[in-house]
């Protein structure tokens, strides 16, 4: 154990160690959200406590990746800006732009990126420190040594990292869910076991895990379980979607509704019927 600890607390890997530290606190923080802090119950404002050391910690990481960022910069003149800030207790800023995103973390959240890239590079650090020691302690100064070391494991980790997180881009594609104006003229299907003007639900399939819309129709209809129907426009005092069947559509009108902008006219033409 004291030989584990004086490994990991000796330079170069102590620097990775701190980085690691941090990552590790920040995720602790992030699986206690997950989960609901207020689970715990109490008197003690538990959540804000969590959201402000999680902002902190946020903080912590954008600087980390920072100082990182700015050692590969001094050393080799290649790395050039590449982070961006990131809001507190959200993951969601991508590192973007230059040599990085040609490594492969265009579009990887930050504190993936920095987490994976400080963990490589602490246990690349931790386990080639000894036999490197050993092997160049003779002839050169220890110093020079542990810093080339240093470098040599962060630049291996930014590689190893882009090489890593590049099929895990995909899982990281944020999908803007279409509003209320977008879905006018879209066909919905009902899902239902009946539409009254005053009760109804319907799901949008968005690309994503899809909605589910509170819809009704004005008009006597047969609106069933499976069916399409056409959105007509929001209701923003009942806060529903009005709908029609695509049946009730002209043969011409029904071509269209592939096309956004001419499914919204129509919509708005039987609106106002």
């Amino acid at each position: 154990m004291t030989e584990f600890l004086s490994a990991i607390l000796a330079f170069p890997t102590a620097v990775f160690t701190i980085v690691m530290g941090v990552v590790l606190t920040y995720w602790l923080f992030v699986i206690i959200g997950a989960v609901g802090i207020d689970m715990l119950d109490g008197h003690l404002d538990f959540e804000s406590g969590a959201k402000a050391a999680s902002g902190a910690l946020q903080g912590g990481l954008k600087a980390a990746g920072s100082a990182l960022e700015g050692g590969a910069k001094a050393a080799g003149g290649a790395l050039e800006g590449g982070v961006k800030a990131a809001a507190a207790h959200d993951h969601s800023a991508d590192v973007d732009g230059g040599i990085l995103a040609a490594l492969g973390f265009a579009g990887i959240p930050l504190t993936v990126s920095v987490s994976l890239v400080g963990f490589i590079s602490w246990t690349l650090s931790l386990l080639s420190a000894g036999p490197v020691h050993a092997a160049l302690g003779p002839a050169l100064p220890s110093w020079l040594i542990s810093g080339a070391l240093g470098l040599a494991c962060f630049v291996a980790a930014l590689v190893l990292s882009g090489l890593a997180v590049r099929p895990l881009r995909p899982v990281f594609v944020a999908k803007r869910a279409p509003g209320r104006q977008e879905l006018m003229g879209r066909v919905c299907n009902i899902s239902s076991g009946s539409v009254t003007e005053r009760f109804g639900h319907a799901t949008f399939e968005d690309g994503g895990a899809g909605l589910i819309l509170n819809v009704v129709c004005a008009k006597a209809n047969v609106l069933k379980r499976g069916d399409p129907a056409l959105i007509l426009g929001y209701d923003t005092e009942r806060h529903v979607y009005e709908v029609e069947p695509v049946d009730w559509l002209l043969p011409e009108e029904a071509k269209q509704l592939d096309d956004p902008d001419k499914a919204a006219s129509i919509a708005r033409a039987r609106a106002r019927h």
